[in-house]
């Protein structure tokens, strides 16, 4: 029914039956699936990827229908995925091949693209690129196409100094450097999907950050420029779901390998760390990982270290569960006293 009423009170009136074309076919097979899934009481990941990408598909149609010149594209086509640990992840180089190929030569006035969605590379079955991914599918198409910039509308003015939930002063700040950038990312600051960053990094391509709903507002510019008015520090965010693991032990003093061993056990099984601390006597080691992963990271660092553990050279594994990471960013930080 919204996507009916979207298409009545949107599209003109001429061309509503060319969407109800793709979006009526559409719908029917979404309802099948959820028809099977009720049946077999079942839901598979891979039927959860295709079950999301009808969002991204039927709403794309339509506006590529509303937007005067727009000429559709299927980003399935193009943007190519490989899976590591049950997450799909792009595949740069075949990505940018594919992207140059379907839009390197396009002559049109606008090029609609659905994000989020994508393809296996090995067995084209539909993929998703995660939440916010529809940012990380325009950064993947900015910089294969060398785009002068990449502008990301949202719902919010830009990055602010801080959580404005949290911190009632926090002020939008309008220009960023892209390390500067990433950092608030993975540290909470929900502006932009992280990895959205790194391909127009790569090309040196500026992003900016503007508001949908406030298009009068500056928003902010994200460069490799780093012009801070001799500004410290940028930004503050933090991240609630916190766990901290540490291992301490006496015989981890002057060992070398034991980091290694640490992290390649926990990159084994999925475990993604986030932040490191080592004592400087090397008398313990703690790292950062989602409250979700703790009890996971305990059992394989236990099934590692079971030697050491025995022996006594490691003498804990400890879990610190509910906590929080605090970032203050700001790349002048490095060359400011105090």
């Amino acid at each position: 029914t919204r996507h009916n009423n979207v298409i009545a009170g949107m599209v003109p009136p001429e061309r509503q039956a060319e969407v109800h074309a793709v979006s009526d076919p559409l719908l029917e097979e979404l309802g099948n699936i959820f028809r099977g899934i009720a049946l077999i009481k079942d839901l598979s990941d891979r039927t959860r990827d295709i079950v999301v990408s009808y969002g991204e598909r039927l709403s794309s149609a339509i506006i590529a229908r509303i937007i005067n010149g727009a000429t559709h594209f299927d980003s399935r086509q193009f943007i190519r995925t490989t899976t590591q640990f049950g997450k799909h992840l792009a595949d740069l180089e075949l990505t940018e091949k594919l992207v140059k190929q379907t839009l390197g030569s396009f002559k049109g006035n606008v090029a609609l693209v659905p994000g989020f969605i994508s393809s296996d590379r090995n067995s084209g079955e539909i993929t998703n690129l995660g939440r916010g991914g529809s940012d990380y599918t325009a950064a993947l198409i900015a910089s294969a196409l060398d785009a002068r910039t990449l502008e990301i509308w949202t719902d919010v003015d830009g990055f602010m100094t801080a959580d404005p939930r949290v911190i009632s002063s926090a002020y939008v700040i309008d220009k960023l450097t892209f390390i500067e950038a990433m950092e608030l990312c993975n540290f909470g600051a929900k502006v932009v999907y992280p990895p959205t960053i790194y391909p127009v990094f790569h090309k040196n391509i500026p992003i900016l950050i503007k508001n949908t709903f406030n298009p009068s507002a500056p928003g902010t510019l994200i460069s490799d420029e780093n012009t801070s008015e001799g500004k410290a520090i940028k930004g503050i965010s933090s991240i609630n779901d916190t766990c901290l693991i540490t291992l301490t032990g006496f015989g981890m003093v002057g060992v070398i390998g034991i980091n290694s061993r640490i992290f390649n056990a926990l990159a084994r099984n999925g475990v993604s760390v986030f932040l490191v601390s080592q004592a400087s006597s090397e008398h313990n080691t703690s790292f950062a990982v989602k409250n979700a992963d703790a009890e996971k990271a305990v059992k394989v660092l236990r099934e590692e270290f079971v030697n050491e553990l025995s022996t006594g050279d490691i003498s804990d594994i400890t879990a610190e569960r509910d906590l929080a990471t605090v970032a203050v960013v700001g790349e002048n930080m490095k060359h400011t006293p105090g």
